[in-house]
């Protein structure tokens, strides 16, 4: 748009030149060429401005009237590799030294400095525009970056926080466990060898009466140390380990799930360490990568290996067998493809995540 406003400009100046002079049929012919010219310059973007600039060379160097539009054609040619085009322009100059009228020379110079002015002017403005752009994609790409890191971290801290009140959990249900839960037993026991030695009647219905509450007591503190100890229990935490202690090859985890069911939790722990074990015995893996991901409707659990399980073993092994009966108690799917390595995809319904807790440990 600046560009044509420029152009615009120089045409105005070159016309007042022409309206000074007697204009003829040849001028109106110099001034659409000087237009289309200009024109097919901007529409090719410069591409071919070497050639269209030596058209219009030859046409000043043939009629005198061509050079009172120079103006608008050098506007087009001031880069520093046309430079030696435009000193070409002298020429015409030279050639016609004679004809030119002094008021004309005059003005066409003052315009032609004018279209030079007007050019510098354009393309430090383009540069600015440029460098404003560039600016303002490298503050977006900087925000996008912040933003993801910030997320980033507060997913960490979020995780590190769920961690701390399990491992807190933990910790309660193992204290719970070793003194009161040691307590209760040593209790229950005391009262059991009091009923051995007692022969009082009347003190041995008491002392049933303290060993059913103590008995009791211990059911509901071992039911309450278990729960403690499932809901403890972090999923990440544990494949982590079990990633740790597989040395046959590298293993990589890409996790992103949440609010899963113990049973559920333990299926796929039991899942992962078969699969493991299966590579160690019937693959020649070099990586391993495994997928935990929560979708609206399902979970999910990807084994991915990038090695070959030997024919004889097929799908018909024990361990094969027991992770499909584990998911078959989930309602859930069970496949296995051998494109590319061996690859087993497995599909838990949320509505069945609870169905059976067969295979919980």
């Amino acid at each position: 748009m600046r560009e044509l406003t420029d152009k615009l400009i120089l045409l105005c100046c070159c016309i007042t030149i022409m309206v000074g002079n007697k204009i003829t049929a040849l001028s109106i012919v110099v001034l659409l060429s000087a237009i289309t010219i200009s024109s097919l310059n901007s529409y090719f973007d410069g591409k071919y401005s070497k050639y269209i600039g030596s058209i219009y060379l030859v046409l000043c160097i043939l009629k005198l009237e061509f050079l009172i539009l120079l103006p608008l054609i050098i506007y087009d040619l001031f880069t520093r590799q046309f430079i030696y085009l435009i000193a070409a322009f002298i020429i015409p100059f030279a050639i016609h030294w004679n004809d030119i009228l002094v008021k004309d020379l005059v003005c066409i110079i003052i315009f032609m400095a004018l279209a030079l002015y007007l050019k510098i002017r354009s393309d430090k403005i383009a540069q600015y525009s440029i460098s404003y752009h560039d600016l303002q994609d490298s503050s977006k790409e900087l925000s996008m970056i912040f933003e993801k890191k910030n997320k980033e971290l507060m997913e960490k801290q979020d995780y590190e926080l769920k961690l701390a009140t399990l491992n807190e959990r933990n910790r309660i249900a193992r204290e719970i466990h070793d003194n009161v839960g040691h307590m209760l037993s040593r209790s229950i026991l005391q009262v059991g060898a009091l009923l051995v030695i007692n022969k009082d009647k009347a003190v041995e219905n008491s002392l049933n009466n303290i060993k059913s509450t103590l008995s009791e007591a211990m059911d509901n503190i071992r039911s309450s140390v278990h729960n403690l100890y499932d809901e403890s229990m972090d999923l990440r935490t544990q494949i982590n380990t079990i990633i740790k202690e597989f040395t046959f090859c590298p293993v990589s985890l890409d996790y992103d799930a949440d609010n899963m069911s113990k049973s559920l939790k333990y299926c796929f722990i039991a899942i992962i360490r078969e699969a493991l074990s299966n590579i160690i015995k019937h693959s020649n893996a070099t990586k391993v990568e495994i997928i935990i991901r929560e979708h609206p409707a399902f979970f999910q659990l990807i084994i991915n290996d990038n090695g070959n399980i030997n024919k004889k073993d097929d799908n018909k092994g024990i361990g094969l067998k027991s992770m499909v009966d584990r998911v078959k108690a989930f309602d859930g799917t069970f496949l296995i493809d051998k494109t590319n390595g061996f690859k087993i995809f497995i599909s838990i319904p949320k509505e069945s995540e609870n169905i059976d807790e067969n295979f919980n440990s």
